[in-house]
């Protein structure tokens, strides 16, 4: 409808606008019929009769049955517009979750946040204004000068030929409009992913003593808005001075002067000026309209297209089936990496090529490799947030295509570097990996976990607030916390991504021993960078330029001198420089 994409409308949506359609559409004849009576009423009154008793009733019905319109034009506008928002809204995060972190992580989420949030108010403006009254605002002129014609076809063609004048003007400024309007919202995406951007870094602005620079740049982006924002005001407000206070008083005050000439002539009775002036009034109503339907429609244009966009992204997961192992419920999980292949969109060098691997029950991989070789990728990808675009993941030799994503994602815990916590308590925390929990079995994780001291000695315990993405906790309760949330989940596969890189040595221990828990009788992958942490897995795979570079037992690699064999090396040698300086500094 109007090229707009089937996406941003409902079939409510298209009810409602319907129904501002129709009553908008009918208040135009209603309205005409009753200037024509008021116009008979004065024709009557100025030969002495008095037709308004007789036609009261008929002009009392008139005027509420107008009223009435008009109340079921706005509400149908504003219900389209409800209804479209909650739909696009409903796209956004749809498409967020079929996104994924994988693809996801490459956008800045202020922008997409406000394109769900403050970006959607202005496609109110859209579909409440631009949708309905478009064909409303075409209608008017058409019925008013077939109206007009009826009753003098000189007066009627004098109307009629102002009518082109209005989208003329408005059509001469479009181009421009629609090129300011494109750059506010991009500035206005941007300040909004700058703000964000600030206060989930303020811990680092104020490290770097960088708070003052970071706060000139914002400032700098909000006079930038300012600007664009005053530059549209300046073509909303010229274009109300030539639509309202001109065109649309000249339009009268030709039908006006037009109408006495003709009634001087004899041409019109005093009752058609009449109806004839207050029908003129309505064009008025036709460039308000018009006017409004624009700048609706320019500024709602922009946000559209910014969905749109978003909703074109390609999401990683081309298939997915309904299939669910057979397997016993617990039971460890057999898992195979078969020649897999992964480019993310726009790039050209794949992030895996080729990668075969094997993680069999009860035994712990530790998948190694230089920053950028393919860790995390193979970590997404074990995960279907992304999708290889060759080869194959299979589940106890099953493809993971041919599984149900939500059974896949329920066989996997993933306790990673940074765990992301959301605003709530530990409670709400752990009930995202077993929502109908018992207090008893959160704290049967948590004591697993060794987060029960901590939780016992605080006033709040299971209710203790953890802040912003876990702020309030230390990085070792927030990793402890990850651990508990896993092991409530009990899931027969556990991917470690690096848990104890950011903690103390007697933190380790804790997390160490929770782990240790986390991951008996278990299929465990180990994404790790800290030797001390390789040193624990029972086979090590490393991982070259998105490639298997070696894989084998600690004794093996380091037996035959490749990779792990030089990182051993290096920290031995850096481990002899540090004992020889240790002497001379004390």
């Amino acid at each position: 409808m109007l090229g707009v994409d089937d996406r941003l409308i409902t079939p409510a949506t298209m009810k409602w606008v319907k129904v501002g359609l129709v009553a908008g559409l009918a208040s135009i004849p209603t309205t005409i019929l009753l200037y024509y009576v008021l116009g008979i009423a004065v024709d009557a009154a100025s030969e002495g009769s008095n037709l308004l008793s007789d036609w009261f009733f008929v002009l009392a019905g008139l005027v509420l049955l107008k009223a009435a319109l008009a109340w079921i034009f706005r509400t149908g506008q504003f219900r389209a517009s409800g209804e479209a928002k909650i739909n696009v809204r409903d796209r956004i995060y749809q498409q967020v979750v079929r996104l994924g972190p994988g693809i996801l992580g490459k956008r800045r989420t202020g922008e997409i946040a406000n394109t769900a949030t403050e970006g959607v108010e202005y496609l109110d403006y859209y579909f409440s204004v631009y949708f309905v009254q478009i064909w409303v605002a075409i209608a008017i002129p058409l019925f008013l000068c077939a109206a007009i014609f009826w009753i003098d076809w000189v007066l009627g063609l004098w109307m009629l030929a102002g009518v082109p004048l209005t989208p003329l003007f408005v059509g001469s400024s479009a181009r421009g409009f629609r090129r300011i309007s494109k750059r506010n919202e991009e500035v206005k995406n941007r300040n909004s992913a700058q703000y964000l951007d600030s206060i989930q870094g303020m811990t680092t602005l104020k490290m770097f003593n960088q708070a003052e620079r970071r706060g000139k740049e914002m400032e700098d982006g909000n006079e930038a808005q300012r600007r664009t924002t005053m530059k549209l005001l300046l073509v909303a407000q010229s274009q109300f001075v030539f639509l309202e206070l001109g065109f649309a008083l000249f339009s009268t005050a030709v039908a006006m002067g037009v109408a006495l000439y003709r009634w001087s002539g004899g041409f019109m009775t005093p009752g058609e000026c009449v109806a004839v002036v207050l029908l003129s009034l309505e064009f008025s109503r036709t460039l308000l309209l018009v006017g409004e339907f624009f700048f609706a429609g320019a500024l709602g244009r922009e946000v559209a297209a910014k969905v749109i966009e978003f909703l074109n992204d390609k999401a990683p997961i081309l298939s997915s089936g309904t299939r669910k192992s057979d397997r016993a419920a617990g039971k460890p999980v057999t898992i195979e990496l078969r020649n897999v292949t992964f480019v993310y969109p726009g790039a050209e060098v794949p992030a895996v090529r080729d990668f075969s691997m094997t993680l069999v029950p009860n035994e712990t991989v530790a998948l190694i490799g230089r920053s950028g070789s393919g860790k995390t990728t193979i970590t997404n990808l074990l995960l279907r947030t992304i999708e290889a675009q060759s080869g194959d993941i299979l589940i106890d030799g099953v493809s993971a295509r041919e599984l149900s994503l939500e059974w896949l994602r329920e066989q996997i815990s993933l306790v990673p570097q940074d765990p992301f916590l959301f605003y709530g308590t530990i409670a709400d925390n752990l009930r995202m990996a077993k929502a109908n929990a018992t207090d008893e079995e959160l704290v049967a994780a948590c004591r697993a976990a060794e987060l029960y001291d901590f939780i016992r000695s605080t006033p709040d315990g299971l209710n203790t607030k953890v802040g912003d993405q876990g702020l309030a906790l230390s990085g070792g309760q927030a990793q402890r916390l990850a651990i508990a949330r896993a092991l409530l989940k009990g899931a027969p596969i556990v991917i470690l991504d690096e848990p104890t890189s950011q903690i103390d040595v007697e933190t380790e221990t804790l997390l160490n021993r929770a782990l240790e828990r986390l991951t008996r009788d278990k299929t465990v992958l180990l994404i790790a960078h800290r030797l001390s942490t390789i040193e624990q897995a029972d086979r090590i795979v490393v991982m070259e330029g998105g490639g298997l570079a070696e894989a084998g037992t600690k004794a093996e690699l380091l037996a035959s001198g490749g990779i792990y064999a030089g990182m051993i090396r290096t920290k031995r040698a850096m481990e002899s420089r540090t004992s020889a300086v240790a002497p001379q500094l004390a």
